[in-house]
């Protein structure tokens, strides 16, 4: 008799947890049909496609979820805060990297597209506007622009600025300076 009374003790300790875990179930499900119609709502008044849509439905209903769960946890007696601090710690940990890739990812690919459109040449005077830095295009990489300065020093400008601001060419020949410089530094090219 003794253990029926301990089991039903301890039934009476998780009761509450269950209770708020199918009450935050049926919470969950109608934000997420309310959300799928309000989405619904904004995809005919906007450019969003229907991937997108899903993807914001899945993500919310993903993070009710995950919420659900730790409180229901919390609310049975069992300590979650170590949980919570490995998740923010996790998503902190995701966003820098996230930040990092994209700006190397960014950098690269508008060094792809410097090479196929050529908004300059190496060896041309350039400027980017508003931001005033100019000088001599001398050298580019997956990731920088070296532009070299009146008085000497250089200037290492990522590649995406060259798409985020506007560039002013100088009107001298930017091919012909690159070859003066290419000659210039490897003697044994011109016979």
């Amino acid at each position: 008799m003794s253990e029926i009374q301990h089991w039903l003790s301890g039934l009476r300790h998780l009761l509450p947890g269950f209770i708020l875990l199918l009450a935050g179930a049926l919470a969950i499900l109608l934000l997420q049909r309310w959300l799928g119609r309000a989405l619904a709502r904004l995809r005919r008044h906007t450019p969003i496609s229907i991937d997108t849509a899903l993807f914001l439905q899945r993500l919310g209903a993903g993070l009710l979820w995950t919420v659900l769960a730790l409180v229901a946890l919390r609310f049975m007696g069992i300590n979650v805060d170590g949980l919570w601090a490995i998740i923010a710690s996790t998503l902190a940990v995701v966003g820098v990297g996230l930040l990092a890739v994209w700006t190397m990812v960014s950098n690269i690919t508008a060094s792809l597209f410097i090479w196929i459109w050529r908004p300059y040449e190496l060896g041309e005077r350039i400027e980017l506007l508003p931001d005033g830095l100019k000088g001599r295009a001398v050298d580019r990489s997956l990731m920088f622009t070296e532009i070299r300065e009146e008085d000497g020093s250089t200037l290492m400008v990522p590649n995406n600025l060259f798409f985020q601001r506007v560039i002013r060419r100088a009107p001298n020949d930017g091919r012909k300076a690159a070859l003066e410089r290419w000659e210039s530094e490897d003697p044994g090219a011109n016979p």
